[in-house]
């Protein structure tokens, strides 16, 4: 059932990371009720004053943001103890799973489509580069983790930018060190992979690459590990999109290629500017692409799913199997548990819930799984699994779970209306009693298993393939029998290491080194041999 908290009602736990949870929530004003997604950070946290000094400044910061192109901030207060965000409910797709979805229906995003996207995109960066504070100082607000997971189409034929977790003010009193790295990597600009001081031009070559790969359909810089990826970052070399896609107009080469220029000053003078240009190439082409006509796309796209979903009224039915812990003395304060299991736990289980929380919105379009999460305590026992409802709300908030200033969006997904596929075998029957084919046995389930990531000092980024999976002393989950991945801690005044590992390691612990500076000598488990602090790495699982 719900779990009653101040003036809201938890329906679900949508996730976890190293720094909160994020809840589907119900809030009860006076006369009204409407959903909400929630967002609260882990109790141990608010005992640290300069982390609650950082989210309570980061949270206001974002929550002055109030733009129809990015997820409004409705309150940010504190309910037994926990500080908690709460942000609007949106119903829509994120571009990376839009994308996919489209293409594999027949139906891919046309190039107006595009341009309404990444224009309205534009226009919601705009607005927060050059909002003011309250004393009427720019802020000179960065995103810093512009890429499609990050932008929002709501079925209404709005775009919203959210997950504003990482962005920094020139202002604050937290900046982020120059030098360590934050976001996903595909899509960083050269200046920002490359460590060095950035600006809102930074964001704009990110929607750049976004708009690039909308009209390619191919990924513009990813390469077999995350320095590879770096690697081609800073050196930009930037097809033409015409030379994948010759269908695309006479000119929309030179809109694109401009904005993700090597260096900021070859590209539009804002993202203000660049939304201007594809405003007027669409007006010059006669290109459709209204909000209007993007909601009626994805009306036709997305019918089955949005006539199968429910009124919000009934999300009691939700709520009945949301699986939230009884209240208790555990860790998380009772709101939403681990299911009974502890934190030293490291029995490889099921990946069946991962798959889940990645499949595609209850879209029938495959989506491939991420061979890493971070450790979530949102799993449930396989009976519950079971027999839980098919409405899942699903969460976007990109690779990071930071609480501070977050932004967030939830889905429902529909039922499952397109039985598994089987194959037919011959078998000899009486014609009277015709016998039906047997279905095709179900697929053996992924098996995790939980590696833990330890740095001294505590506290950095771990990130794999570009993407947060949470803040160390952490477990990362790791896919048995999988390649070596490679894993990226980051942490403000130190210098950033990448390793690989493997399920098969038991441990991954790091001394960080100070940039420009050298760390107390330890004798590593395992030899390092790159910059960047002593290594252990424990194998033999």
């Amino acid at each position: 059932m719900a779990v009653p908290f101040g003036k809201y009602e938890l329906l679900r736990k949508i996730a976890s990371g190293g720094m909160g949870q994020i809840f589907l929530a119900r809030e009860h004003g006076t006369g009204f009720e409407r959903l909400v997604v929630l967002k609260l950070i882990l109790p141990h946290l608010a005992e640290d004053d300069e982390f609650l000094s950082m989210f309570l400044d980061e949270a206001g910061l974002v929550a002055r943001l109030t733009h129809p192109n990015l997820i409004t901030i409705l309150d940010l207060t504190q309910i037994e103890a926990r500080h908690c965000l709460a942000m609007e409910y949106v119903q829509g797709d994120d571009v990376r799973r839009l994308d996919k979805y489209s293409r594999a229906q027949g139906k891919p995003l046309s190039v107006g489509m595009i341009l309404r996207i990444i224009a309205d995109a534009a226009a919601g960066l705009h607005y927060a580069h050059q909002a003011r504070d309250v004393q009427g100082k720019p802020m000179r607000l960065v995103h810093r983790d512009v890429s499609p997971q990050n932008i929002l189409v709501g079925f209404d034929g709005g775009v919203k930018v959210i997950d504003f977790g990482v962005a920094k003010a020139a202002t604050s009193s937290a900046n982020t060190a120059t030098g360590v790295l934050k976001g996903k990597y595909p899509y960083m600009s050269p200046e920002q992979a490359g460590g060095l001081a950035i600006d809102a031009r930074s964001d704009q070559f990110a929607l750049g690459v976004v708009m690039w790969e909308l009209l390619t359909g191919k990924r513009l810089f990813k390469g077999d590990s995350d320095l590879m990826t770096l690697r081609l970052v800073k050196d930009c070399q930037v097809p033409r999109p015409s030379q994948l896609n010759p269908k695309l107009p006479p000119g929309l080469d030179e809109v694109v290629l401009k904005a993700l220029a090597p260096t900021p000053d070859e590209r539009y003078p804002d993202c203000g500017a660049l939304r201007l240009a594809l405003e007027d190439f669409a007006l010059n082409q006669r290109v459709p692409s209204s909000s209007a006509h993007l909601a009626a796309y994805l009306r036709e796209l997305y019918a089955e799913r949005i006539n199968a979903e429910t009124d919000p009224a009934r999300l009691d039915q939700l709520a009945e199997d949301a699986d939230l812990d009884s209240r208790s003395n555990s860790s998380l304060s009772g709101v939403g548990g681990t299911s009974g299991r502890t934190s030293g736990s490291r029995q490889p289980r099921s990946g069946t819930r991962s798959k889940h929380q990645t499949a595609a919105l209850g879209i029938p379009s495959p989506v491939v799984n991420d061979r890493t999460r971070g450790t979530s305590p949102m799993d449930r026992a396989p009976n519950a699994e079971a027999r839980r409802v098919p409405w899942v709300p699903i969460v976007i908030a990109a690779a990071s779970l930071l609480v501070a200033a977050g932004a967030a969006v939830v889905f429902m997904r529909q039922p499952t209306t397109t039985p598994p596929s089987t194959q037919p075998q011959q078998v000899h029957v009486e014609p009277e009693r015709p016998v039906a084919p047997p279905p095709k046995p179900a697929p053996e389930p992924v098996k995790m298993v939980e590696l833990p990531v330890i740095t001294e000092p505590p506290g950095a980024t771990v990130s794999v393939g570009g993407e947060e999976r949470g803040v160390t002393p952490m477990k990362l989950e790791l896919e048995q029998g999988a390649p070596m991945v490679a894993v990226t801690l980051a942490l403000n005044g130190y210098e950033p290491v990448t390793r690989e590992v493997s399920a098969a390691d038991e441990e991954l612990r790091l001394e960080l080194r100070r940039q420009g500076g050298k760390s107390p000598g330890t004798n590593p488990k395992r030899p390092g041999s790159s910059p960047g602090g002593n290594l252990g790495i424990k194998t033999g699982r």
